[in-house]
């Protein structure tokens, strides 16, 4: 991997390890949406085609990033959106049950316990170990489990579940699985034909290092067809690219994931910025860009154990990320630590009582051994 620090804004003196907050945007991506914001100074400026050719091209590169296909995937403004086409379509109702853990990110928590007030059963799993396990999932299925909803990667300890065993597990009480990729799309490596996933949505604002309010969901072609659309977006109608030539009653929807996209989906200014994000990604590649964080957590894993700090349950082996957690012996002591490496310019989140690092492609073993430098023993 070519060194991607020049790639980026100049952070220092600090440091910046937090990507799952938020992923800074490369200079391409700048560079493109200041292009975009001048079209829209000068929309004299604008082609038609723009309004269909930069959603398409947002699609392909997301396909390609997740070893999926362009029809599957709907262009959205953030992971909620995507999870609530799923939560919503299914018409869900009494007799149903939705499983979900409560180490879920919010959006892929409340959304589903909205649907209570439809009558459905929405489990909640309160992990005994603090992470879900498959076991426990396998103690809550029954054959009324419509869905499995969990995230991919924890946003608070950076904990990787096994999505194959988990898509395995609600497949055979014929259930489908809807999973939160946030925090893995990018930093991890993705084939969702290969796995049984049913559905993904994504925030592409970290690890994907698109702007703010862009994300996208992916929905498999078994899935679509199960789906009620109550809102529809004029642009998923047949024929929508000749605005001249629309149907007046007689219409038809495209019959792919793109009848979900958000609405003004040619968003220009956010999408130009996304589109130049994916193209910087697809040149790094996430496989390259996954092993310089893993090199970089490992050393950090390293040093935080010699210091007798805990690491999360995401230091296991098979269940690494690109995020890792750690904590002191106290909450107090952990606060402080925090404290101190952001007094110290180390940039970093504090989520659920431990301090999260979390690393990307313009980050540097030097950064790593800075960050070790300031912390003392536990």
């Amino acid at each position: 991997m070519h060194n991607c620090r020049r790639d980026f804004a100049d952070f220092s003196p600090l440091v910046y390890l937090d990507c799952a907050n938020q992923g800074p945007i490369p200079r391409v991506a700048v560079g493109r949406i200041q292009q975009a914001v001048e079209i829209k100074f000068r929309p004299n400026l604008l082609k038609t085609s723009e309004y269909f050719q930069l959603p398409d091209s947002v699609r392909a590169r997301i396909a390609r990033l997740t070893g999926a296909d362009p029809q599957e995937i709907a262009v959205t403004n953030s992971a909620t959106q995507g999870i609530g086409i799923v939560a919503s379509g299914l018409k869900l109702g009494p007799g149903d049950e939705v499983l979900v853990a409560s180490t879920n990110f919010p959006c892929n928590l409340f959304t589903w316990l909205h649907l209570r007030r439809k009558g459905v059963t929405v489990k909640v799993i309160n992990p005994s170990g603090g992470e879900v396990t498959p076991d426990e999932v396998a103690e809550h299925l029954t054959p009324r489990t419509r869905v499995l909803a969990l995230d991919w990667v924890n946003y608070s300890t950076g904990f990787r579940i096994d999505l194959r065993a988990m898509g395995s597990l609600v497949h055979s009480q014929g259930g489908i699985f809807v999973v939160d990729g946030t925090q893995g799309v990018g930093a991890l490596e993705l084939d969702l034909h290969a796995l049984p996933v049913d559905a993904l949505a994504c925030a592409a604002y970290k690890w994907l290092l698109g702007p703010y309010g862009t994300g996208f969901a992916f929905i498999a072609r078994n899935l679509l067809d199960k789906l009620d659309q109550s809102v529809i977006n004029w642009f998923s109608v047949e024929g929508a690219n000749d605005f001249d030539a629309l149907p007046a009653e007689d219409f038809r929807l495209i019959h792919e994931a793109r009848v979900y996209d958000s609405g003004e989906t040619g968003s220009f200014i956010n999408l130009h910025g996304l589109d130049a994000s994916l193209e910087y990604i697809e040149g790094v590649t996430v496989k390259a860009a996954n092993e310089h964080c893993r090199r970089l957590l490992c050393r950090l894993e390293e040093g935080l154990r010699s210091r007798g700090y805990t690491l999360s349950a995401a230091a296991q082996a098979g269940h690494e990320s690109a995020i890792l957690c750690f904590q002191a012996s106290t909450l107090a002591a952990t606060a402080a630590l925090r404290q101190r490496l952001m007094d110290h310019l180390i940039v970093v989140s504090f989520r659920q009582g431990m301090i999260r690092v979390s690393p990307f492609v313009y980050n540097s073993e030097v950064e790593i051994e800075r960050m070790l430098d300031i912390i003392p023993p536990a």
